[in-house]
């Protein structure tokens, strides 16, 4: 079943990425505010990193397992 943000993801990966991030970025920011009232810049930054990466080697292989 092909949705829009599959075709997003392959024809735009860097896009689809920098969106992933950006995502990740606000939920995590907000979730540091809500619970300690400050943000961690650089707990910030891994957390997106390490979920980024997470996420679209994820994406990438279930689109190939589902290609077979």
């Amino acid at each position: 079943m092909d949705t829009e943000s599959d075709d997003i993801a392959v024809e735009r990966p860097v896009l689809a990425t920098a969106v992933v991030a950006a995502v990740a970025t606000v939920a995590y920011v907000g979730v540091q505010l809500v619970l300690d009232g400050t943000v961690a810049p650089a707990e910030t930054a891994s957390f997106v990193l390490i979920f980024t990466l997470v996420y679209v080697a994820g994406a990438r292989y279930l689109r190939e397992r589902s290609a077979e």
